[in-house]
């Protein structure tokens, strides 16, 4: 077979439709076309509703790391790429018409387009760069601060350890569409008493199941296969901390490897999000004492059905010594011991890669909890940050390999310039570079010689020549890079959770850190101090007047990576730089136009033209404001630099304070910090070499001969520096005089922000969509997100971005986007575009925060494939979103239905043209198309042997989404009959009522009423317009019986007996008898006595008089003057009639 067929029949599986519907009718094809519009050797470009589907063939599947796969089409990047099931394909969906011409469809990754080190050996050489003396007396002068206590000296307690393993399916996966993944991990306990501060570790995206075999399913592992416990990678920094007093547990999460490139919108972060609260909803239970059970669902086979094994906490900690695939040694640990041991109010989380989006997002959606735990710190390692996600209320750390061969564009930076200023928090954020370490080699699992299978370096082995060759002196051993981990690791948490500020110069920025057993490293840290210790004079993200530019220079500010495909407000920041040599301005992956960290870009020209070598005159003056001049009790000025694109090796510039007399002080920033304004190292290698701010700090104690109560201006003023020319230039950021503290955690419930999926028609050219975006609540103060619609190449149709703004009690907002319709037919049914809410102001990225715009076909489907059912014409998409999360009511032609009969429902407020499907409890009833009005209607038979009781009707719109619903009951009916005994009473004699009901399922309540004029005289007016309520009784085996032991007055008596509706059978009331009772007999004649009586029934029920409101059991009639002499004067009448049995017997009308 072709790869050109090949590829076009893999197309409907590629493009998942999201609009599902109970029923569907049968669609007829299209007349078959060649929906391949451009095809090569290994890959092809195919029509879809809305745009096109470009395919590409591999080899061999892509190793599984934590960077994404990209598709590019004739060397332009078209989106990250979907992998099929095998892995052996990937796919983009795009709506930029150039692709059907491509000539050439290849793959990159995210943070580039080269292979990795797992995929090709081969390294390209870079030139080595010549010694630049200025620079090299700059860093030699550069003297750091003298290093703390390591921290992670072991402590003073001891630590036991225990696996636990519930089983590879024991927990469902967030946003993994019904997969299901594995609770294993390990504690690392300590034995400090009491309940104890708790940390949970989560490794990244590496090689789930290592060994030979099919494993058509992904996961688990096969049996042939080796489960590669990255877990277990993280024991020094776990021993560690556990030694000073923290529980520590480190998670598996190898099921959500296996499927997030495959099946997560989002790749993967929310699923390891939600396994992280998983874990810790775990520890709650096991804290409280209280049972701890989950279920291993297997997934069914063709050969073998689906079985459920439901594990204990104590049987989870046995699985896992006795397993056959790597058992863990036996430990003494029980559930029982664990009860009262985890403080969950104090939890810090670390992340490793993918991991480290992953605990982001655990922290987001925890603040979107009732009742959140209390997370009180976040470090993501290494991440990817693909969702361009904000962290409110947590001190963050992020830490940055510079020789990450996977994540290479370190976009985990993101982290903290995001967040930095889009929340009214009062907490440290820090990112932290590490110079000479790469990605693996923070876990020995996945570190070559420490595990059997899976390990390697990230970066290329057979790289001689670059700044982070393996024969390097500034790289480090995996040794040194592990311990750097543990140490700055241990020390963060140490730090935030346990208050030991003896760590706190390792993540302020304040010096350049070092620890007694890392004093090898170069490590870098820039940090964002809590606002109520920073006083920001200009955080440089936009024009203002109080910024001003004189002599031979320029100030504009800017924002991003050439390249967007979305028209910028803002010039580019970098025009000349690849993406992973620009962290700060590396796209999003699914944001890729939203606007990255804005900063001023300072450049200036030398004043001579003759002579490079002379300065510029360029200065840039900042006034400080009023209310920041008394900088006295801060305890620095900071400021974050880099030098600009073009500079080849290094710039300067002086920094002069001036006071509110004209005095000033000045200090060149290379005398400062010569990183934040020379080259990071890398020379012509495309992936170093990167443009990162660095900080500039300058204790207020050394700024002398002014006044610090009364800064009035801070000048920047051109320099020349190690490239010997007056031309230089400078990105700037976060002007600020501050004091470094770790501030304040705060555990709070957060208002999140989300996007609703919906579906339109594709129309035959172009048009618009809209997308619901929402928040899950009202806030009282402005919120604000980005929107982005993902799919095209070059955003000339179809890709959106637009800045969303909530004011106070606004919940929806309509963001439009432009569609591509056609006239073509498709291999595919319908096409999804993803939607993503990202980079949130004052809310979080809720779990809805990704969802899909489907697109259906609508000019028929060519082969087997079979159509949607139409969508209709699109509404107010914030309606749509009400109605299809609180349901609105369906109309009913009966509420009450026998079993045999019939009942119509009618859908209104849908969309015209949708297609409604209409379900009866879980009965699928078909689907009805909604008139230009938006209404439908379906007519219900029920059976005659169909279940009893109420069961909800709802109306489902396939595109609005809109559910409507009502409660229809089937009722069996039910027939009662009355009959009086004796059949000619005298008054106050014994009367006994029998009240038969006949029916199926005919068990209730008999309620007996008279409506005679010869009841008493009531009490009250009130209870004079209606019958009294003799009794109520319970039917037992179709009788209710109610005696009067007292009999009825005499006169002439309606009665009748009502059966009450029950939530299974119908009421139904018996025709009227009529009793007529004789007056009794003269005093010491026959007949009864007037004196008191109470009523009896055979079953549970209560008998009342003279109110048709009384409940309790009571007297027939009255004793007293009044009854008695109402009783003689009645005597004649009664003595003349007769006594009457009747019966009657009716049957309620069934609509």
């Amino acid at each position: 077979m072709s790869v050109r067929r090949r590829i076009a029949l893999t197309v409907a599986a590629a493009v998942i439709p999201i609009v599902a519907l109970t029923t569907a009718p049968a669609a007829v094809a299209a007349p078959e076309s060649d929906p391949v519009v451009a095809a090569g050797a290994d890959w092809a470009v195919t029509t879809t509703p809305g745009g096109y589907l470009v395919t590409l063939e591999l080899d061999e599947p892509l190793p599984m790391i934590d960077d994404a796969p990209t598709l590019l089409a004739d060397g332009e990047p078209i989106g990250l790429a979907t992998e099929s099931p095998d892995g052996l394909t990937l796919g983009v969906v795009t709506t930029d018409p150039a692709v059907a011409h491509a000539e050439s469809v290849t793959k990159g990754w995210s943070s580039g387009e080269e292979d990795k080190a797992a995929e090709s050996p081969i390294a390209p050489a870079t030139p080595a760069v010549p010694e630049n003396k200025t620079l090299t007396k700059q860093l030699k002068s550069f003297a750091g601060q003298a290093a703390v206590d390591d921290p992670s000296a072991a402590g003073s307690y001891g630590v036991t350890e225990a696996e636990y393993d519930f089983g590879d399916q024991a927990v469902p996966l967030a946003a993994i569409g019904g997969i299901r993944g594995e609770l294993t991990g390990k504690m690392y306990l300590t034995n400090a008493s009491g309940a104890r501060p708790t940390i949970v570790l989560l490794h990244g995206r590496h090689t789930s199941c290592s060994g030979t075999g099919a494993n058509p399913l992904r996961w688990p592992c096969g049996p042939t296969q080796m489960n590669i416990r990255s877990y277990l990678g993280y024991e020094g920094t776990a021993r560690s901390l556990a030694s000073h007093g923290y529980n520590v547990l480190s998670i598996a999460a190898n099921s959500v490897n296996s499927n997030d490139n495959q099946l997560a919108l989002d790749y993967g972060a929310q699923a390891r999000g939600q396994l992280i609260l998983d874990t810790l909803g775990m520890l709650a239970t096991a804290n409280a004492g209280r049972s701890v059970s989950y279920d291993d669902i297997t997934t069914a086979t063709a050969s073998a059905p689906s079985t459920t094994t439901t594990r204990t906490l104590d049987e989870a900690l046995l699985r896992a010594t006795t397993r056959t695939d790597q058992p863990a040694p036996a430990s003494t640990v029980t559930a029982a011991s664990l009860k009262g041991r985890f403080d969950l109010g104090h939890v810090g989380i670390m992340g490793h890669s993918r991991g480290g989006e992953g605990v982001v997002s655990a922290a987001t959606l925890n603040q979107a909890l009732a009742k959140p735990y209390g997370i009180e710190s976040v470090l993501p390692l290494a991440p990817v940050d693909f969702g361009r996600m904000t962290l409110p209320d947590v001190p963050t750390a992020v830490f940055l390999p510079y020789c990450d061969g996977d994540v290479s564009n370190q976009q985990g930076q993101h982290f903290i310039d995001d967040s930095r200023h889009a929340f009214d928090d009062d907490v440290l954020r820090s990112a932290v570079w590490v110079m000479g370490a790469n990605h693996n080699f923070f876990n020995t699992v996945w570190t070559p010689g420490l595990y059997p299978a899976a390990t390697g370096d990230d970066w290329r082995t057979t790289d001689t020549t670059s700044t982070c060759a393996t024969t390097n002196p500034t790289r480090m051993t995996a040794a040194q890079q592990y311990q750097v981990g543990v140490s700055y690791m241990t020390g963060f948490f140490r730090l935030t959770m346990g208050g030991e500020t003896q760590f706190q110069s390792l993540f302020d920025g304040s010096v350049k850190p070092s620890t007694t057993a890392t004093s090898y490293a170069d490590v870098r840290v820039m940090a964002t101090q809590p606002a109520s210790k920073t006083a920001l004079v200009t955080d440089f993200t936009e024009t203002s007047s109080l910024v001003r530019v004189s002599g031979g220079a320029t100030a504009a500010v800017c924002t991003n990576l050439t390249g967007r495909t979305v028209p910028q407000s803002l010039p580019f920041c970098a025009t000349a730089k690849a993406s992973a040599q620009v962290p700060h301005w590396t796209p999003g992956s699914f944001a890729p136009n939203v606007p990255e960290f804005p900063v001023t870009r300072f450049l200036w020209t030398g004043a001579s033209t003759t002579d490079p070598a002379v300065p510029s005159t360029g200065e840039l003056r900042i006034t400080v404001p009023a209310k920041l001049r008394d900088a006295s009790r801060q305890a620095q000025l900071t400021l974050k630099t880099a030098p600009d694109e073009a500079v080849q090796t290094g710039t300067d510039f002086t920094i002069t304070v001036v006071d509110g007399t004209g005095k000033t002080f000045a200090i060149a920033a290379s005398a400062v910090n010569p990183l934040a304004v020379n080259r990071m190292p890398g020379g012509t290698n495309t992936t170093l070499n990167k443009v990162v701010l660095q900080q500039l700090t300058i204790p207020t104690s050394t700024i002398t001969g002014i006044d610090l109560t009364d800064v009035r201006e801070i000048r920047l003023t051109a320099k020349v520096g190690a490239d010997g020319t007056g031309t230089g230039g400078v990105y700037l950021s976060d002007l600020a005089f501050d004091t470094p503290s770790v501030g304040t955690a705060v555990v709070q419930t957060r208002t999140t922000v989300n996007v609703a999926p919906t579906a339109v028609e594709e129309g035959s050219g172009p048009g618009t969509a809209d997308v619901a975006v929402y928040l899950n609540r009202a806030e009282k103060s402005p919120v604000t997100a980005y929107v982005s619609v993902i799919g095209s190449a070059t955003g000339l149709v179809g890709v959106g971005m637009e800045k969303v703004s909530f004011g106070p009690g606004e919940t929806c907002k309509a963001v439009t986007v432009p569609t591509l319709g056609n006239t073509a037919t498709s291999a595919s049914a319908s096409t999804a575009f993803k939607v993503s809410v990202t980079n949130t102001t004052d809310a979080v990225m809720g779990a809805g925060a990704f969802a899909n715009l489907t697109v259906r076909e609508d000019d028929g489907v060519t082969g087997t494939t079979t159509a949607l059912p139409p969508v209709g014409a699109q509404g107010d998409v914030c309606a749509e979103l009400a109605a299809a999360t609180t349901p609105v009511p369906l109309t009913t032609s009966a509420e009450d239905v026998a079993p045999g009969g019939a009942f119509t429902l009618t859908a209104a407020g849908f969309r015209a043209g949708e297609t409604i499907a209409f379900t009866y409890g879980d009965t699928a009833l078909g689907t009805a198309v909604a008139t230009a009005e938006g209404t439908a209607t379906m007519e219900v038979p029920v059976a005659e042997d169909a279940d009893l009781g109420p069961a909800d009707a709802t109306a489902t719109g396939s595109g609005s989404a809109r559910r409507a619903t009502v409660v229809v009951s089937v009722l069996a009916p039910t027939v009662t009959t009355l009959a009086a005994a004796p059949g000619k009473p005298a008054a106050g004699e014994k009367v006994v009522l029998t009240a038969t009901v006949t029916g199926r399922d005919a068990t209730g309540m008999v309620t007996f009423t008279d409506a005679s004029a010869a009841n008493p005289k009531p009490r009250t007016a009130a209870l004079a317009a209606g019958p009294t309520k003799l009794g109520e009784i319970e039917v037992v085996d179709g009788v209710a019986t109610l005696t009067l032991p007292s009999g009825l007055a005499a006169g002439e008596h309606t009665i009748t007996a009502s059966f009450a509706r029950t939530a299974t059978a119908d009421a139904s009331t018996s025709e009227p008898i009529t009793v007529t009772v004789a007056a009794a007999p003269a005093a010491g004649g026959p007949g009864g006595s007037d004196g008191p009586g109470n009523g009896s029934g055979s079953g549970p029920g209560t008998q009342v008089a003279g109110s048709d409101e009384s409940t309790g059991i009571g007297s027939l009639a009255e004793t007293g003057s009044t009854i008695g002499l109402w009783l003689l004067a009645a005597t004649a009448a009664i003595l003349m009639g007769g006594g009457v049995l009747a019966l009657s017997r009716r049957r309620r009308t069934m609509s």
